[in-house]
C-alpha cells in the first residue's frame, strides 16, 4: 500500500467534517488517478508551490502531473508610442 493510498483511506474513513474537506498533498506527479480519488481534493507539488486539483471522473487513468503545469507563461510588456 503506497503512502498516497493510506492518505486517501484516512480521508475517506474520517468522521470529522474538517478532515473530509482537507487537501491531500502529492509529491509524486507520476502517480495515477484512481476511481476512488473522484471528488477528493489534492495539492500537487509543482517544484516551488502546490497546485490545487479537484479530481473528476474524466481524470481517472491520467497522472497528477498532467493537471499541474510546471512552466510559467511569460509575455513581454508592449511599449507605448509617445
Amino acid at each position: 500500500m503506497t503512502s498516497l493510498s493510506k492518505k486517501v483511506h484516512k480521508v475517506l474513513n474520517a468522521t470529522d467534517k474538517r478532515h473530509k474537506n482537507a487537501f491531500i498533498k502529492v509529491w509524486n506527479r507520476s502517480e495515477r488517478i484512481l476511481a476512488e480519488h473522484v471528488g477528493l481534493k489534492f495539492k500537487v507539488h509543482q517544484g516551488l508551490k502546490y497546485i490545487n486539483v479537484i479530481v473528476s471522473e474524466e481524470m481517472v487513468g491520467f497522472k497528477f502531473g498532467e493537471f499541474s503545469p510546471t512552466r510559467v507563461r511569460h509575455e513581454f510588456k508592449k511599449k507605448r508610442k509617445k
